[in-house]
């Protein structure tokens, strides 16, 4: 019987791979994208940089500070959680946790119902609408000191303001600033001004962003107008509801610029909020460890409140398709 063949295969002895040759090209394109990628780097090396000086150390160094005795006079002591166990029956904090959840009930509710009105009235054609526009978002180009500074004037007893709403109560003086009930409204009014027409151009752009295909088959279907706004409008305005409320809340949790220049937290404390109590513990009281737990605290809050609107929200379900 003949043998078979063997395959040209079998005969064939192991050569060594050859390194795979790289074309000029690709060591171009090669080199483009590294000088790229470096370029990239150097752009955002600055802003990285701001970023770990002056957000990610202090946040370090105020949690290792919370944990410490440190009075300005002093090395910091380490004293572990006690500065937290002496939180629990700190008057000072508990009030102004107090005065702190008032003021954030009292500018984040107005603020989201009145800016979505004034939205959706801006969003209409009538004439001059522009110039109202722009005319009403001036304040928010104001800083917090200058708003304050100007409204504390505002608000003097014997002020623009006593002498608009004295002759309805009548009354020659209004103090204002030095009342422990009308302060605290106040600031809320003083602080929802500044605050409404910044949200106001926010949802004008939620507004102006759904498709009006929405709209026209509602009124196809013969929804009426509350019926487009709650099942149409709100529903597609999930994602800048998300935007405004967590915003609103967190710039009301931090609430220090008019409480500090209007009022220095009185009369009484019924305007000492957290941020406040911060300052005062830190730069009047020189007790930095206090003020650095503190600041940890609120932090811890604010965390968990955002993470919990957000979860609430769940503005990644929303879809125009």
């Amino acid at each position: 019987m003949a043998e078979k063949p063997l395959s040209t295969n079998s005969t064939m002895t192991h050569q060594p791979a050859r390194p795979r040759q790289v074309s000029f090209g690709t060591m171009i394109r090669r080199s483009l994208f590294f000088r790229r990628s470096i370029y990239g780097f150097l752009f955002v090396a600055p802003a990285m940089l701001f970023f770990l000086i002056f957000s990610i150390y202090p946040m370090v160094n105020g949690l290792l500070l919370s944990v410490t005795d440190y009075t300005l006079l002093k090395a910091p002591n380490f004293v572990g959680m006690q500065n937290y166990i002496d939180l629990l029956t700190n008057k000072e904090f508990q009030n102004g946790l107090i005065v702190t959840a008032l003021f954030v009930l009292g500018t984040t509710i107005p603020k989201w119902i009145v800016s979505l009105g004034l939205a959706m009235l801006f969003v209409r054609e009538f004439w001059g609408r522009e110039a109202f526009k722009v005319l009403y978002f001036t304040p928010t180009l104001l800083s917090g000191v200058v708003v304050s500074l100007v409204w504390k004037l505002l608000l003097n007893p014997g002020g623009v303001m006593t002498a608009l709403v004295g002759p309805l109560v009548h009354l020659p003086e209004i103090f204002w600033l030095s009342h422990a009930k009308l302060t605290p409204l106040a600031l809320i009014a003083v602080d929802d001004w500044a605050g409404i027409p910044f949200f106001m151009i926010v949802w004008i752009a939620g507004l102006v962003g759904i498709p009006r295909e929405f709209y026209e088959a509602a009124l196809i279907d013969g929804a009426g107008r509350a019926q487009i706004f709650w099942n149409v409008t709100l529903p597609l305005l999930r994602p800048t509801t998300m935007f405004v409320i967590v915003t609103t809340t967190i710039a009301s949790l931090q609430a220090f610029s008019l409480q500090f220049i209007m009022t220095k937290g009185g009369p009484s404390n019924v305007t000492t909020t957290v941020a406040l109590l911060v300052y005062k513990y830190g730069f009047e009281y020189f007790k930095m460890g206090m003020a650095a737990t503190m600041s940890v605290i609120m932090f811890l809050f604010i965390i968990v409140i955002t993470i919990a609107q957000i979860r609430g929200m769940r503005s990644d379900e929303t879809s125009y398709t």
